[in-house]
């Protein structure tokens, strides 16, 4: 095995995952409490070691130079995003750590966006998608006609009616995965915990993404690529050089 072949080329897949990644996020710098995503890059051992061949059929000195890059999976940045005011009565802003919680497809899932509605049949509702909003027992919340108000308890009120949003949060939030729509669904037996969050009426969360960061990884990540794509093309061409003119030489 051609060990420089071999090390560019894993750099040159790990390259592709973080500028996908990284894409994705730029793409959702404008998007409701978005939450970044990490492409998590770990160490690979060498792929002797990986085989487990035994020792006598290794080489030291190439075993020492390790085994390249290899992905490590996913990573959310739950990280809070800044609080922008707007005029709707009825956009919520979760300040601290939590989750509202909403009925999409029969199940449970969970989301800080909290651009909500009235659907036409009463039904509080993301604004987006039309997902029913559930309440702190897990009910979905049916709102009276009129001017809604929202309490940093998470209280609506309307007239005399009132109901409290349902706010959630979990012991590992990194167990939770994203579920499309801005959405997480929680996997089985999640630890839930009581969220401690307050609520911002008439105010949205931002996107978790800083643009310009963003915008730097995505240079940087590029131009790894492009240098991890010329190693490959350099090794490629010594052994060719290697095999024609060594060769003919000897």
């Amino acid at each position: 095995m051609n060990y420089g072949m071999y090390l560019s080329a894993s750099a040159l897949q790990i390259g592709q995952i973080r500028m996908d990644v990284l894409a994705n996020n730029m793409a959702n710098v404008g998007t409701t409490s978005f939450k970044r995503d990490l492409a998590v890059i770990a160490s690979r051992r060498p792929a002797p070691q990986e085989a487990g061949l035994p020792p006598h059929l290794t080489i030291p000195v190439l075993d020492d130079i390790g085994g390249g890059l290899t992905g490590g999976g996913m990573y959310t940045d739950f990280t809070q995003g800044n609080l922008i005011k707007t005029d709707s009565d009825y956009d919520a802003a979760i300040q601290g750590d939590g989750f509202f919680s909403v009925m999409i497809d029969d199940e449970v899932r969970y989301t800080r966006d909290g651009r909500f509605d009235r659907s036409p049949d009463g039904y509080l509702v993301t604004a987006t998608n039309g997902y029913r909003v559930l309440d702190d027992r897990g009910a979905p919340i049916t709102l009276p006609q009129g001017q809604p108000s929202i309490d940093s308890e998470g209280t609506i009120s309307v007239g005399s009616w009132k109901a409290t949003l349902g706010l959630t949060d979990f012991a590992n939030r990194h167990q939770l995965r994203k579920a499309g729509q801005n959405a997480y669904a929680a996997p089985e037996g999640a630890e839930m915990t009581a969220s401690t969050a307050t609520i911002r009426h008439k105010h949205l969360e931002g996107s978790g993404v800083d643009p310009t960061r963003a915008l730097v990884e995505m240079i940087v990540a590029q131009r790894t690529f492009e240098a991890s794509a010329k190693m490959i093309q350099y090794t490629d061409s010594m052994l060719g050089k290697a095999v024609n003119d060594i060769a003919r030489l000897a």
